[in-house]
């Protein structure tokens, strides 16, 4: 029996590859992940759900439960979730939960609550909420703004100056910003690394608080985002379509960055993990390259500029709360059910000068839907205009405006599991397991060594 490990340390490190870390590891570019593996039961996880989407797969390692049972199908909908988590079952000990996705929290204990950056309708603790204000924002407004909102920078600075920000993400922070600024070259899709570093800081603080928390839970998205915006800048042999050399100067290295980031965490919490605690890297899903969209000029993603002027110009209600969620996305809130049911007729219809479809519409529940640009062609035409149900016509680029690159890289359903016990026996062959038995890793070792 491996010794106690009374706490565990789980790091979601959303959709990291396999086979891009075992070549990185084999570079010698990721000594953390090398070390970490070394003392690791390595697993590879694969999940059969008709739907690959991080916000629902990882309701499943949390509860152990498939889609199929639990039914969360979109980002923030963790309000609707009726399974318990694994750190649940714990009543008598504080947890450390930052940035899980589609997470129910109801504890009122000195645990300490961070949701993820799309959950509007879940509050974080008290204790965190001016981070908290912050990484949402800044994930938020990243592909329509050029700087956060000043007044919750400053906030988050405040706090971050008091809760754990060490001297070394200070003048990453300060190098990133100078970078920005005096550089020749595209660096802001850092920011997410910074971030990275920034969360983890505050993650620490607490880790090392007299809370004592059994169970911490750090989430990062950063390298998750880099593969899908850069992986034709990683691997271009592997597409039709090819970067020039301006991006791959900018983003050729983007995602190789992203495994580095996360290996310096993965290293400070090697030495942050005391002799009682269990380190766990999990991923739920992992990504592959996409063509599917090459003869189209590759997937661009469009962005309302203003959803309420938009709206109006439409004939459609413009009076409803704007929800950003991931990518195009947002969901609109209507407090009148029958301008929710107004808006949606409205926008189902809306067509381009071109014959498609101008929004994709989901999960509308009476008051809310969830709403994003439907066209997702590499090339708009300069004059392409759209024709809402009332006969309005407006351009579609005084409207939209293209984020920054094309997507290029997909999910896939298998990833990556290890479990790092304080004197376990690492195994020499991976195994392999379906998603929902994650879970059951986490209740043994909080069962066989609580």
């Amino acid at each position: 029996m491996a010794a106690s490990a009374r706490r565990l340390l789980l790091l979601e490190l959303n959709e990291l590859c396999p086979s891009l870390i075992d070549r990185f590891m084999a570079e010698g570019a990721l000594p953390n992940f090398k070390r970490l593996r070394q003392r690791s039961r390595a697993f590879i996880t694969h999940t059969d759900e008709s739907v690959l989407e991080p916000w629902i797969q990882w309701v499943t390692v949390h509860t152990g439960v498939p889609l199929d049972q639990h039914g969360i199908l979109d980002l923030d909908e963790a309000g609707k979730l009726r399974h318990e988590a694994f750190w649940d079952r714990l009543s008598s000990d504080n947890v450390l939960l930052m940035c899980p996705m589609n997470v129910r929290f109801n504890r009122t204990d000195g645990s300490i609550f961070m949701p993820d950056p799309w959950a509007a309708s879940q509050t974080p603790s008290r204790d965190i909420e001016p981070f908290y204000r912050f990484v949402r924002s800044a994930v938020n407004t990243h592909a329509r703004s050029s700087g956060f909102e000043k007044k919750v920078a400053l906030d988050a600075l405040r706090y971050l100056t008091s809760h754990g920000m060490t001297a070394s993400t200070f003048f990453m922070l300060a190098r990133q910003l100078l970078s920005e600024r005096l550089g020749s070259h595209d660096v802001k899709w850092r920011r997410a690394t910074v971030l990275d570093k920034l969360c983890w800081d505050v993650f620490a603080h607490f880790w090392r608080s007299q809370r004592r928390p059994r169970i911490g839970v750090f989430f990062s998205n950063s390298t998750a985002h880099y593969q899908h915006k850069y992986w034709r800048h990683h691997d271009p042999d592997a597409f039709s379509l090819k970067p020039d050399a301006n991006e791959l100067r900018s983003y050729g290295d983007a995602i190789r960055y992203g495994y580095r980031g996360l290996d310096e965490l993965i290293g400070n919490a090697l030495a942050m993990a005391g002799s009682d605690t269990a380190i766990v890297l999990c991923t739920a899903l992992s990504q592959q390259p996409m063509r599917d969209y090459e003869a189209r000029g590759g997937k661009a993603m469009y962005l309302p500029k203003d959803f309420k002027r938009l709206l109006d110009a439409l004939g459609a209600p413009p009076n409803a709360r704007v929800e950003q969620i991931m990518a195009e996305e947002a969901r609109l809130h209507y407090s009148n059910p029958a301008d929710a049911e107004l808006a949606h007729a409205v926008l189902k219809d809306v067509t381009t000068s071109e014959g498609h479809r101008l929004f994709k519409l989901r999960s509308f529940d009476g008051e809310a839907f969830i709403v994003g640009c439907g066209v997702f062609s590499g090339e708009v035409r300069p004059h392409t205009r759209f024709t809402s149900v009332n006969g309005l016509s407006e351009s579609f680029h005084e409207h939209f405006v293209r984020m920054p690159t094309t997507t290029s890289a997909k999910h896939h359903p298998d990833g990556v599991l290890w479990v790092a016990l304080p004197s376990g026996v690492p195994n020499a062959e991976v195994e392999h397991i379906p998603l929902t038995q994650v879970r059951t890793q986490f209740d043994e070792i909080l069962a066989l060594h609580g």
